[in-house]
């Protein structure tokens, strides 16, 4: 069902193949679909004029830069930002959207904790049971410092009031956008609510976030928590 008032960002390097499965999806839900492309060559630019979404590159900072180049072009008042992985799955837009649209949130942030996940690796090797615990390590961090409950703070699918985003102010280029969302979201007051969601399997390509990541999360949570002051918008 298409929905008024939500636009769909989607950030993208080098998932040409993923947008083929992923695109049709979210053009069930809104009619404001930008894909903020890392300058991939790939084909993802024909891919948008295919199914007629916009298309757009970002400074080729990362995946936080994207989301803000997305995030100043949108049409609507509230958005979600929706990876091109295909991971993330297109059934929770519209629980996202009510949260926005409907119970006035001004950010809704979603959880594999409690929606669990089809990402086999996680499971299978050891890299995935790095990932789980280091998740974990995380969220019982973040939770200690902010004196919160989530039970997850990196899971990328998230839904925001556009003007919301913006000002925050966001600065992380990178992954550790996720965790800025949300910590800044806290220190400024916004209102919160984390829902479950069920993460799938990336249908092509490997994920592009490193082990050694992990420790500049850490590092991110403890900025944050001393500096609060500072992020006070």
């Amino acid at each position: 069902m298409l929905l008024n008032n939500l636009s769909i960002v989607v950030p993208a390097k080098k998932e040409a193949q993923n947008l083929e499965f992923i695109i049709p999806d979210l053009k069930k839900y809104s009619s404001d679909i930008i894909v903020v492309d890392g300058h991939s060559n790939d084909g993802t630019e024909e891919i948008c004029k295919k199914y007629n979404v916009r298309f757009i590159l970002d400074n080729n900072l990362g995946k936080g830069d994207a989301q803000r180049v997305g995030a100043k072009e949108v049409r609507y008042e509230n958005l979600i930002f929706f990876d091109s992985d295909g991971s993330h799955d297109h059934n929770d837009i519209g629980k996202i959207f009510y949260y926005l649209q409907d119970k006035k949130y001004d950010l809704v942030v979603t959880s594999r904790k409690t929606g669990g996940t089809y990402d086999i690796t996680s499971n299978l090797n050891f890299s995935g049971f790095i990932r789980e615990t280091g998740c974990g390590l995380l969220s019982l961090i973040f939770n200690k410092c902010f004196k919160t409950e989530y039970s997850e703070v990196l899971y990328s699918l998230k839904g925001v009031k556009t003007k919301k985003f913006l000002d925050l102010d966001t600065s992380e280029n990178k992954f550790g956008i996720e965790l800025e969302i949300l910590a800044l979201g806290i220190i400024n007051k916004l209102k919160i609510i984390e829902i479950p969601s069920r993460e799938k399997k990336r249908v092509y390509g490997k994920s592009k976030l490193s082990t050694i990541t992990g420790f500049y999360f850490i590092y991110q949570i403890i900025k944050y928590f001393i500096f609060q002051k500072k992020f006070k918008k």
